[in-house]
């Protein structure tokens, strides 16, 4: 018990627990939890050095432990939420277009889809990389001669003007 102390780990000595079968010896134990009111308990254990000579064995040492995997759940945490899928990924071709690409991004936010601007300063192959391993489902590729937006499933790339990149995502989506 002293090594349970040491690791800071909570615990709770009771000389009345009583495991409900009688091969138990010496110790047992018992995982609870408070998130899950009466019936706390989530799994539990002990010693069993008598069980095999039991049952016509030789004198064996023994320690068992069984937990509900259903009650593990309902006492565990929330799964996190998972992130909405990314709508867009606004890239750019030279960095006089960061400002731009960072309002396009913007706009698409405040339309309720996840995007991400290209921060890393990667070339235009590197970011069309980089956008599909983030999983977007568009590119808005901002450059000289206007917007193109590229489809990542189809592959399929059409010039857009600025303003209808989101209009465009909020038809498809």
């Amino acid at each position: 018990m002293g090594l349970l102390g040491d690791l800071g780990i909570n615990y709770e000595v009771d000389p009345l627990l009583v495991r409900g079968l009688d091969y138990y010896t010496r110790t047992v134990f018992e995982f609870t939890s408070d998130a899950l009111g009466a019936q706390s308990g989530v799994g539990g254990g002990g010693r069993y050095d008598g069980l095999v000579e039991l049952i016509g064995g030789p004198p064996t040492p023994g320690m068992g432990w069984a937990a509900g995997v259903e009650r593990m759940l309902l006492a565990g945490q929330r799964p996190p939420v998972a992130a909405p899928p990314l709508a867009l990924y606004v890239a750019y071709t030279k960095p006089e277009l960061r400002e731009a690409a960072f309002r396009l991004a913007a706009d698409v936010r405040r339309a309720g889809h996840a995007a991400r601007v290209e921060l890393g300063g990667r070339s235009l192959k590197g970011q069309l990389k980089q956008a599909d391993r983030a999983g977007a489902r568009y590119v808005a590729i901002l450059g000289d001669e206007g917007t193109a937006l590229k489809d990542m499933e189809s592959g399929e790339q059409r010039t857009v003007e600025p303003d209808g990149v989101m209009h465009f995502i909020r038809a498809q989506m």
